[in-house]
């Protein structure tokens, strides 16, 4: 039993010596860092962080002068796009001058037409001119003239109309005293009776004067309504009477103010300059006139073809 509990006594440890314990501590001061080390740490990143900052510098550098040169094209495309902007503003105006000259000038054209509508359509040929003539001889009744001269009488240059409807007439006339005359007449009534139908006669009109008025319809129909006098004027505008003076509206940008000058209200009107004119569904695609096999180069008034031969080609042609 003695010697039971003597084996189970656990065995006395050794304790280091005092040369082991300065060997470790002399182990462990030679691992630790020292100030040659950190200094040497120290320089490697001022290095590295002089480089990435001489880097950086670099890049600022270089990104100022082009920021420098944007600015500068910059200032140079705005000032180009406003000397853009002031020319196209010019041209436009212009565009819109040229616009009303040529209006003008094809309305001064027709100066001597008067147009026709609902005059009875023959199914065959028609003779337009007599029928006219007839239809004006009538209307001036005893302030009729001998001899009613006229230059050119058609239809309207469409296909005939799908309902049978009869296209207008337009004709003109050799003088304009005498197509006066006649329009004076017509306008004593809004219809004439003539052979079974109720014709109408009006001054023709340039298709843009046509499309400008259709727009200022719902600004005619206020003058109407509050029985204020208005006519049309040349070049193209519309003259209202107020305070005793006419007063114009030429263009678009003009109906606010000229509304709010006559004391009417309010109302919408189509841009009768922006918005061009559409097309019509019935109206065909205009074609080139045919060339007459007379016309061709090739051929001669005889219309036999040339013979090289004969007509050899000369220098020069």
């Amino acid at each position: 039993m003695a010697d039971d509990r003597t084996s189970a006594q656990p065995p006395d440890t050794q304790e280091p010596s005092l040369s082991d314990i300065r060997a470790d501590i002399r182990a462990l001061t030679g691992a630790m860092v020292t100030k040659a080390d950190l200094q040497a740490l120290s320089a490697t990143l001022h290095e590295a962080i002089r480089s990435e900052v001489a880097t950086i510098q670099r890049d600022i550098v270089a990104q100022d002068g082009r920021i420098q040169t944007l600015e500068a094209t910059q200032l140079t495309t705005s000032s180009r796009l406003d000397a853009t902007d002031a020319a196209v503003t010019r041209q436009g105006n212009m565009l819109l001058q040229l616009r009303r000259q040529t209006e003008d000038l094809d309305n001064r054209g027709r100066r001597s037409n008067i147009r026709i509508r609902n005059l009875p359509e023959a199914a065959g040929e028609e003779d337009v001119q007599a029928t006219l003539t007839a239809l004006f001889r009538e209307i001036l009744g005893p302030d009729s003239l001998p001899r009613i001269d006229l230059d050119r009488a058609h239809r309207a240059l469409r296909p005939r109309n799908a309902d049978n409807t009869p296209r207008d007439v337009i004709c003109c006339l050799h003088e304009y005293k005498v197509k006066e005359m006649i329009m004076n007449k017509a306008r004593l009534k809004p219809t004439w009776r003539f052979q079974g139908a109720e014709v109408a006669l009006y001054q023709d009109l340039s298709p843009l004067t046509l499309e400008a008025r259709r727009a200022l319809r719902p600004v005619t129909q206020l003058l109407r309504s509050r029985n204020i006098p208005y006519k049309w004027g040349f070049p193209f505008c519309l003259l209202a009477r107020h305070n005793n003076e006419w007063r114009p509206l030429r263009w678009p940008d003009e109906v606010p103010a000229f509304l709010q000058g006559m004391g009417l209200p309010r109302t919408e009107v189509t841009d009768w300059i922006l918005n061009p004119l559409e097309q019509r569904p019935n109206q065909p695609a205009p074609r080139a006139p045919r060339r007459r096999r007379e016309d061709s180069p090739l051929r001669r008034p005889d219309r036999r073809p040339l013979n090289p031969a004969q007509h050899p080609v000369q220098p020069g042609d």
